[in-house]
């Protein structure tokens, strides 16, 4: 039996991905006057006078896909070390498990329907199973993922937490989106390090993922660690995901930490819009205090 619940893109995805980042991280290097630097680190462009610009497009950002060592070397990533932890170290045993707990649902599914699967507790499937990796995995993952919302929900700490994730704590002094989601004006714009953080960390707040619905797995909440704001007086959103990546030998105990471009472009522009906003050129536009920081780099229009 093949069990295939890929979440991760295909390699072709991956790799088309990366060559329209290096496509985009070349053009804005071009417009500031820039080179690209090549590499896996936060910075993407370094401009003339030594600063790093991280630059992003497209409507989902992946911001970092750590392994175990990265995470429990971090200063603040490493709040995340217990939702790796939660896995155990024998890849072998965990698909193992996988296979056995997902061939149970699907044989269940087969004999009773979709529907009456999912009404199928999972006190029963445990039950059933008995001791397995993959379940318990699953709902230890979903007691640490309440424990760092707990630790993210203190805005200092969020704040030194997201300067470490998005611009490796002080690294990376600017952040350039190109906006195809927002405006769809495509435009670089251009938002200083400091602007990027104050806002996000006064603005978001930690939440969990809910119980899945596919009546074939093991469906539980708390997932994923969710940073969210309120985009409508009664709606929140959720801007960024933080999961645990496990689907190959290679990719097994990752965190991944994704961003959506429109909902914080959306975020950055609505409160960055009483701070100064300069056009450089056609397609780059300065806000907020990059318009200071990079006063002696870009000759405003």
């Amino acid at each position: 039996m093949t069990i295939n619940r890929r979440r991760a893109p295909s390699s072709k995805v991956s790799s088309d991905k990366k060559l329209g980042g290096h496509q985009r991280e070349g053009d804005y290097a071009t417009l500031i006057g820039g080179k690209v630097i090549n590499g896996t680190q936060k910075g993407d462009v370094k401009d003339k006078i030594g600063n790093l610009h991280s630059v992003k497009s497209g409507k989902k950002w992946q911001v970092f896909l750590y392994g175990y060592e990265r995470i429990c070397e971090s200063r603040y990533l490493n709040i995340l070390r217990p939702c790796l932890d939660a896995f155990p170290k024998d890849f072998n045993q965990y698909v193992k498990d996988r296979t056995k707990c997902i061939s149970f649902k699907e044989g269940y599914v087969k004999n009773h329907g979709k529907d009456a699967t999912r009404r199928l507790s999972n006190e029963v499937v445990i039950k059933q199973l008995g001791a397995n990796a993959y379940v318990e995995s699953k709902n230890q993952l979903a007691k640490t993922t309440i424990s760092t919302c707990s630790a993210l929900k203190n805005k200092d700490f969020l704040h030194k937490f997201l300067d470490e994730a998005l611009f490796n704590s002080g690294e990376v002094e600017f952040l350039a989106i190109k906006d195809d989601t927002y405006k769809k004006d495509g435009l670089f714009k251009i938002f200083a390090r400091e602007d990027v953080l104050d806002i996000l960390s006064s603005e978001l707040f930690p939440s969990i993922s809910i119980a899945g619905r596919v009546p074939e797995d093991y469906n539980v909440a708390g997932q994923k660690t969710l940073l969210c704001y309120m985009k409508t007086p009664v709606r929140a959103k959720n801007i960024v995901e933080i999961e645990i990546r496990n689907d190959s030998r290679i990719h097994y105990r990752q965190v991944r930490f994704n961003m959506y471009s429109e909902d914080t472009l959306s975020l950055l522009i609505d409160r960055a819009q009483p701070l100064p906003i300069k056009y450089f050129h056609e397609n780059v536009v300065v806000y907020g205090k990059a318009t200071l920081l990079l006063k002696n780099l870009l000759e405003y229009k």
